[in-house]
């Protein structure tokens, strides 16, 4: 993959030279930096304050009230994991961190619950039915504050940046109802 690439620039690049088109190039390669910056940062920004505010809830327990409030709920879904509530827990923090649109501060506890879920794979090769349902959950998960899309519409100046959440909350809400029961008619046909 990385070779292709490197043939995608140096092709540019030569047509560029060819074209007499290189004030063009010298002029995207400037301006890539710059503009990548200006994107990139206020989405840093707002990930480091939404990944602060999470680690407030988590302080003072509200984490670990909403963990047990989709404990039923996740023993339902993963019934291979019931017994292995390390797992159950960072499927959890998983879950509950993306409903709250952190997605980046949500792929340590993913990968950790991915760990797990390995230890009770029989074929290591392949992935287990639980993995699979949390791929879905995690893929398609509900999202009642979608915090990158609400600094990226701030950002280019969205008069109401948040407008489009009631929305979102329905299409996510109606994307893993619909993954997670093509999930379970999948996983129940198999048998």
């Amino acid at each position: 993959m990385n070779l292709i690439w490197i043939l995608l620039i140096l092709a540019s690049l030569a047509y560029g030279l060819l074209t007499g088109s290189v004030s063009s190039v010298n002029q995207v390669i400037v301006n890539v930096g710059r503009e990548t910056l200006e994107l990139a940062l206020p989405l840093v920004a707002a990930t480091c304050f939404w990944s602060g505010i999470l680690n407030i809830a988590r302080e003072v327990g509200l984490l670990n009230m909403l963990q047990k409030l989709l404990s039923p709920l996740l023993r339902f879904l993963f019934p291979d994991l019931r017994d292995d509530p390390e797992a159950l827990g960072y499927i959890a923090a998983n879950i509950t961190i993306n409903v709250f649109g952190l997605g980046s501060a949500a792929t340590p506890s993913g990968l950790k619950a991915m760990e797990c879920m390995q230890r009770h794979n029989p074929d290591k090769k392949t992935a287990s039915r639980a993995m699979v349902t949390f791929l879905v959950l995690n893929t398609a998960g509900v999202t009642i504050l979608s915090t990158t899309i609400v600094s990226l519409r701030a950002q280019f100046g969205a008069l109401n940046p948040t407008d489009f959440m009631p929305l979102a909350i329905i299409a996510t809400s109606c994307a893993s109802i619909g993954g997670l029961a093509l999930d379970r008619w999948v996983n129940y046909r198999g048998k």
